[in-house]
């Protein structure tokens, strides 16, 4: 009996391994779309703003804090930092997610941006996002993930 279950094992996890990759790619992506669903343009610019900050958080929970640090290695700049300032807005398990990544990255911009917002995590006027004021004209204009709620704790 037990030699039978190992081939079964190795088949299930072949199955299962796909599918997971696919769940996270899939919420990796959703998450980026969040983001370039409010990011703001002026002067020709495009770049993040509370908007794109508080639109992203009240998306994620802390599990998703493995696919925010996979989002601080993105190529694009607005994604990194919005999702640097996400994770200081989560707390200690965010903080020790950017420190962790603060060790890896050899390309100058992210260290940049994750050193920034660890730099925000510390300043005394820093307040949380959830605590941001929005008139009820701004907050319907934010646009969140499809279908869910928010997802602060």
């Amino acid at each position: 009996m037990v030699g039978t279950r190992r081939p079964v094992t190795l088949a299930l996890a072949l199955v299962l391994l796909p599918w997971s990759l696919g769940v996270a790619a899939s919420r990796h992506d959703e998450l980026k779309r969040v983001i370039d669903r409010n990011t703001g343009h002026a002067h020709m610019t495009r770049g993040m703003n509370m908007y794109t900050l508080i639109a992203l958080r009240e998306c994620v929970t802390d599990d998703d804090i493995p696919v925010l640090t996979q989002l601080l290695g993105d190529r694009d700049h607005v994604t990194q930092m919005t999702a640097a300032g996400v994770l200081v807005d989560m707390g200690p398990r965010g903080r020790k997610a950017l420190e962790i990544a603060r060790m890896g990255p050899t390309d100058v911009r992210t260290r940049s941006v994750i050193e920034d917002a660890l730099r925000e995590a510390d300043s005394p006027t820093r307040r949380p996002l959830a605590d941001y004021p929005l008139t009820e004209r701004e907050r319907r204009g934010i646009r969140g993930c499809a279908g869910k709620g928010a997802a602060r704790p």
